[in-house]
């Protein structure tokens, strides 16, 4: 099921719907609750035209991000993929695509994600960073952090370990603990941008997706979050600064 969504006149979304019903889903005992967002993080990356990628308002109130993918057309990093679980279950999964490719995407993904099969369940992001290519027009490279949340809304940090394989098909690629997914394409040289972090107690519950202009295939130039609050049902919501 596909559909379209205008935010604020300037911003649209495309959303795909798959849920997960594997052996690994859960229905946790403790429900939270996403309190108000944030204001949007800084941009890792360029500014562009702006594209807000979330889950619709009706269900929004219970879905965060846990990665992001992207995938190229003739070298332009045109479709890119946020993906979302539920905090309270997580056999319950959305994706969330944007394609400016104007055609089918040819290159394999890179991916930077908290997979429950690698990773503690109930792991979120909490910030993003993009590595560009020389000329800093094109996003190459993705690395995301995290925090596992606790059964209070509380966030726990993650446990560093052995870097997995490159699942794009390079060579060793960094010296970055599991704590830190990261994957990049050859054009990145380590060419790492600043940080689009959220704030403290907050994890990230929508992508803002930079975009350069002109005709498609249009590249992802940058990266920003928005971030929510997890708290227990009834506790009173206190906004970010």
């Amino acid at each position: 099921m596909k559909a379209n969504h205008i935010w604020s006149g300037l911003v649209i979304m495309s959303v795909w719907c798959m849920v997960s019903t594997g052996a690994l889903a859960e229905r946790y005992e403790q429900e939270l609750r996403l309190a108000e967002v944030s204001e949007p993080t800084k941009i890792s990356g360029f500014s562009g035209t702006k594209y807000r990628v979330a889950v619709p308002d009706s269900q929004g109130d219970e879905y965060a991000l846990y990665g992001i993918t992207s995938e190229e057309r003739r070298d332009n990093p045109c479709y890119v993929t946020v993906r979302t679980e539920n905090i309270n279950d997580s056999g319950k999964t959305l994706d969330l695509k944007k394609d400016l490719c104007g055609g089918k995407e040819t290159s394999s993904p890179i991916k930077a994600e908290y997979l429950n099969k690698e990773y503690d369940k109930r792991v979120f992001m909490t910030g993003v960073s993009v590595c560009m290519n020389n000329d800093n027009t094109r996003v190459k490279g993705i690395r995301i952090r995290g925090k596992q949340l606790g059964d209070d809304g509380s966030l726990i940090d993650l446990k560093e370990s052995t870097v997995p394989e490159n699942r794009s098909g390079l060579s060793a690629y960094n010296t970055s603990p599991t704590s830190t997914p990261t994957d990049m394409r050859a054009h990145c040289n380590d060419n790492w941008k600043k940080w689009a972090q959220c704030p403290d107690a907050h994890i990230a519950t929508a992508a803002i997706l930079h975009y350069e202009a002109g005709k498609e295939p249009r590249s992802l130039t940058g990266l920003e979050l928005e971030c929510r609050r997890v708290a227990l049902p009834g506790t009173r919501a206190v906004r970010a600064e």
